[in-house]
């Protein structure tokens, strides 16, 4: 076991969770205005004890005052934004935006306008080699802004955008939407209840043509989603109007015919979709969840209707983001969304998590059924090493104590990992959890957020939290973690391709040097290429990186994060490609 280093005051940790029989614990819930609001709940006997569960090591936890009415939500993110090979945690606490390493100790730390709500999106925008930081803030009273920061947490210049101190609302998401070969930055401001408008802008803050910003009839109500819906070659941006329906733009920034899909009794706010090919047609669909008077799970076509077999009725309000992957390798995907579904019994289990295929089928094992329902973020990684997927995600419940919880289940149906769940200080309510290796041992580390209420009784504090799960760390069975999915939230989600190795073909004009190497891979091609699509794959055929790029006659990637052993480049523009071996030390 590994030793805790604690980053907090005595009398916080001081605090020990021992639930006993008819404890009143708490169930948090979402307002429409981003507030939340928290009631007493009877806890079943012997509801989740410490002694019980409590077998990782918690390896360290951060924390901080928080805001008193807007609390984080959706998690933190993890990038190796100094190009050591190991990432480090961006997490913004009330109008700081921290970078912590991966022994609690802080990088640095930026004072920004507004509050921070939602994790920053971080991606390399111009294939520099080095990341950028994009970060929404908002709140009340309003001092929104977008930052464009570099990875010491420096403004770009001309950043941050200011839009009349309006609420840049939920996260940004990047992708090249004009086709440039740069990454573009697509985020939501809210004016009014009946007014808002969705910014694409690059990266000197001008947006990408003249046709954005575009303006939608109410407040912009989650993070923006990208891929190309219609399959024209050409990106969209798929946004809700939180009560005036479903909007598609093009990237010229016109709408799709049918759109905006409005259903009077339908809502959306902080759920945010994914986009994928459930059915083979080459046409993206649209899979998310929603509240109103109607509140379910829905999956609807680039035209604007409902596949068949949804929308699936919830018994309350859901604001929970979908996670979407093909889980079991078989070409289809699967969908995961879940439901703050709480029994006001103490011990009777409602369905909370579910598993659904592309006709609304429940998959086996699926609905999980517990007590304590969650709308929070679901990861899908292998966290016990079995070789078999997990799905990770957090609750609307703490204890008597205070303390919240994370979940883990295997995807199998042998149901909740032994050691979970975890039990983090306050609410994880609306976040969830990253997986990676922050402290560079070699083996897996779970970070969450976590937060107290205390409505006037006290000062709120937001936490971050990290627990080495004592297996080792292998990327490679980390499907999708964290907010979207992935740190560029664009919510677009493709088949994982799997190829033999003979099905590679090694060439002499893709030259690596050095052949082996510590992690840098650098190759030579005989001519620059334009929108080259680079993958590197394991020895199973997985992949393990891939980046759209313009690239010059040489290049040079980053990738120490990446186990030993050999790894197959395969670089192609669609006329052209280039493949070999690289074996990394």
């Amino acid at each position: 076991m590994k030793k805790t280093i604690t980053l907090l005051s005595a009398i916080l940790l001081g605090v020990v969770s021992i639930a006993t029989a008819q404890e009143q614990g708490k169930k948090a819930s979402l307002n429409e205005d981003g507030t939340i609001s928290v009631e007493n709940s009877i806890l079943p006997e012997n509801y989740y004890t410490q002694k019980q569960t409590q077998v990782f090591d918690m390896l360290w936890r951060y924390g901080e005052p928080a805001h008193p009415n807007f609390k984080n939500s959706r998690g933190t993110t993890l990038a190796d934004i100094d190009n050591d090979g190991v990432d480090e945690i961006l997490y913004g606490i009330w109008n700081t935006l921290y970078a912590l390493k991966g022994d609690g100790s802080v990088l640095w730390e930026k004072p920004v306008s507004g509050t921070i709500l939602l994790p920053p999106t971080v991606v390399d925008l111009d294939g520099d080699g080095t990341l950028e930081i994009v970060l929404n803030t908002g709140g009340v009273p309003n001092a929104g802004r977008v930052y464009l920061m570099d990875n010491l947490g420096n403004d770009f210049a001309g950043w941050p955008l200011n839009f009349d101190n309006h609420w840049m609302i939920n996260a940004p998401a990047v992708a090249d939407l004009d086709g440039d070969g740069t990454l573009d930055i697509i985020t939501g401001e809210r004016v009014g209840s009946a007014q808002g408008f969705v910014h694409a802008v690059k990266m000197d803050g001008t947006p990408i043509n003249a046709n954005w910003p575009v303006e939608v009839a109410a407040t912009p109500a989650f993070t923006p989603s990208i891929a190309d819906m219609d399959n024209d070659g050409s990106l969209d941006v798929v946004i809700a109007a939180s009560s005036a329906g479903m909007y598609i733009f093009d990237n010229q920034g016109q709408v799709f015919p049918g759109f905006p899909v409005f259903d009077p009794n339908v809502s959306y706010s902080y759920q945010s979709p994914m986009l994928a090919d459930l059915d083979n047609d080459s046409d993206l669909e649209i899979i998310g969840s929603n509240h109103g008077n109607n509140p379910g799970f829905y999956v609807m076509e680039h035209d604007g209707n409902y596949r068949p077999g949804w929308p699936i009725a919830t018994s309350e309000w859901t604001y929970s983001p979908s996670t979407v992957w093909d889980v079991d390798n078989d070409g289809t995907f699967e969908i995961f969304m879940s439901d703050r579904n709480t029994s006001g019994t103490p011990g009777v289990e409602l369905p909370v998590v579910y598993g659904l295929d592309e006709a609304g089928n429940n998959l086996p094992n699926f609905p999980i059924e517990k007590y304590g329902g969650t709308e929070g973020v679901i990861s899908i990684a292998d966290v016990n090493n079995d070789e078999i997927l997990d799905i990770i995600f957090p609750s609307v419940m703490t204890d008597a104590a205070g303390d919240g919880f994370i979940h883990a289940y295997n995807l199998d149906g042998s149901g909740e990992i032994a050691g979970f769940p975890l039990r983090p200080r306050g609410f994880t309510f609306l976040n969830g959890a990253v997986l990676g290796d922050v402290d560079n041992d070699g083996l897996l580390d779970l970070t969450a957020n976590s937060y107290t209420l205390t409505f006037g009784g006290g000062v709120d504090s937001t936490f971050v939290n990290v627990y080495n799960l004592n297996v080792p760390y292998n990327p490679e069975r980390i499907k999708r973690n964290g907010y979207k999915g992935d740190n560029t939230r664009d919510g677009f989600v493709e088949i994982e391709e799997i190829i033999g190795v003979t099905d590679f073909n090694t060439s002499s004009v893709l030259s690596i040097f050095p052949n082996p190497s510590e992690g840098i891979l650098s190759f030579k091609i005989p001519e620059a290429m334009q929108n080259a699509k680079v993958k590197i794959f394991s020895i199973d055929g997985k992949i393990v990186f891939s980046e759209e790029a313009n690239l010059e006659a040489t290049n040079s990637y980053n990738l120490k994060h990446l186990n030993s052993g050999l790894y197959f480049v395969n670089i192609s523009d669609g006329n052209k490609t280039f493949t070999a071996k690289w074996m990394k030390n």
